[in-house]
């Protein structure tokens, strides 16, 4: 019977001191720049392009920008979603490949490693590159959700 005392106590005097690392953890913790982050409803309309023939292992390793080359990129077509693990760690991004107008297409994982994102300065929208060429997109096994 004195047990539910003694949890009783226990929780009352553990309560401030997780109220108090809660509010020192938020006071410590700086919003990050806006023009660093980016959302997922900014990927939403993302374009994927690919480097096709324009990828080199030096420019992609470098983490310099590659917004100057985009442009001229191939197009692979759009994000259809973003993909995380149970523990909130980004995996990649799916897109459509193959087929025509939507028919025939797969959808595919780009895992992380093979995507980078371009933010322009001017805030334009953001567009995923990938290294890997359509051959080997259309390699990749079809992703598919089990609801």
């Amino acid at each position: 019977m004195l047990r539910k005392p003694v949890i009783a106590a226990a929780i009352l005097f553990a309560l401030p001191a997780a109220a108090q690392d809660a509010a020192s953890f938020s006071e410590d913790a700086a919003a990050p720049d806006p023009q660093n982050i980016i959302t997922a409803e900014m990927l939403e309309d993302a374009r994927v392009v690919s480097l096709e023939g324009n990828y080199d292992q030096d420019v992609w390793d470098d983490s310099a920008p590659l917004s100057a080359m985009v442009a001229n990129l191939t197009e692979i077509g759009g994000v259809e979603d973003v993909v995380l693990s149970v523990d909130g760690q980004m995996l990649g991004l799916t897109t459509d490949v193959g087929g025509f107008i939507g028919i025939g297409d797969k959808t595919v994982m780009i895992p992380l490693e093979d995507i980078r994102l371009v933010r322009p300065a001017d805030g334009s929208d953001i567009t995923i590159v990938t290294r890997l060429g359509m051959e080997p997109l259309q390699d990749l096994p079809e992703f598919e959700i089990e609801d």
